[in-house]
């Protein structure tokens, strides 16, 4: 019995080279099903951040700082989606990188410039809804579209002189059945600490800072709550002091009289409705860019 096991293990036509998971990924199934998931997602990623920056540039009154860091957040998405969609695309279908060395190279800076880029933007995004909810009065000097045009543009600047660091750490490299890949230039014991750096840099920091930041806004929230409306037949304490100020305020000269807190939390409102909404784009954005890094 050993003898049989032995010749087998010799025998040139019973080894394979391929493993289940190459088997797989070689597969008309396999190839198939991944092509439509990735056109599909890059698609309809590629359509919404398109419209997004169409309508803010071309409607004035949607040009707010807000609306900046959301254009500047639409264009890094759409720099990840087509540097990442496309060269996927053709790896499923041909089995082999087709853009040769500039595309190599070009490809993988775009990739990592959009995804840090994306991750400033949404950071930039959270301080200034943090100024805008609890610093009212500062945000009316500070939350400018002229200011949230020069951080945008300090954003790509850094970005971009700091991903020039992946144009010197990738390179095609051909395997031994002839498939060109296009791969880290370094061993993978060298790329750690430049991986934890800029794991670090875009993306704990940038988690750490919208944690704190917006759970002060949810402190502010929930302190200065949104009044009930007049028919509602609820009276609340904070009600109740602002009915027995506005008497002796009324008196101090029209528009001075209106209780502040009511005007404040108005301001708020939109504010805290798209709170969740933020945090939630930039946790799953931050999963992504995890992942992002993990697959290149």
């Amino acid at each position: 019995m050993p003898e049989n096991v032995s010749s087998r293990m010799d025998t040139p036509t019973n080894i394979s080279l391929v493993g289940p998971g190459d088997a797989v990924s070689e597969s008309l199934e396999y190839k198939t099903v991944s092509v439509f998931l990735v056109l599909l997602v890059c698609g309809m990623g590629i359509v919404g951040n398109i419209m997004v920056v169409l309508v803010v540039l071309t409607t004035r009154h949607m040009r707010t700082p807000t609306n900046c860091y959301l254009v500047s957040l639409a264009v890094a998405d759409l720099m990840v989606l087509v540097a990442a969609g496309l060269p996927n695309i053709s790896e499923s279908l041909m089995a082999t990188w087709v853009y040769g060395h500039a595309g190599c190279l070009g490809i993988t800076y775009f990739q990592y410039l959009g995804i840090n880029a994306s991750s400033c933007s949404i950071t930039a995004f959270t301080v200034e809804r943090y100024i805008a909810i609890c610093h009212p009065m500062r945000a009316q000097t500070v939350c400018t579209v002229s200011r949230a045009k020069r951080i945008i543009a300090g954003v790509w600047v850094f970005t971009c002189v700091y991903c020039m660091l992946w144009l010197f750490l990738v390179d095609i490299q051909v395997n031994p059945d002839g498939r060109v890949q296009c791969g880290y230039r370094v061993s993978r014991d060298l790329y750690l600490p430049i991986y934890l750096i800029d794991f670090a840099i875009f993306y704990v920091i940038p988690l750490l800072l919208a944690i704190a930041l917006y759970g002060l806004i949810a402190r502010i929230l929930y302190l200065n709550p949104l009044p009930h409306p007049p028919d509602s037949g609820t009276i609340t304490a904070p009600t109740l002091r602002r009915s027995c100020k506005e008497p002796a305020d009324a008196g101090k000269g029209g528009r001075q009289g209106r209780p502040k807190s009511a005007l404040s939390s108005r301001k708020q409102g939109p504010s805290g409705y798209s709170l969740g909404l933020d945090y939630h784009h930039c946790i799953s954005h931050s999963y992504v860019v995890t992942l992002e890094r993990w697959a290149l």
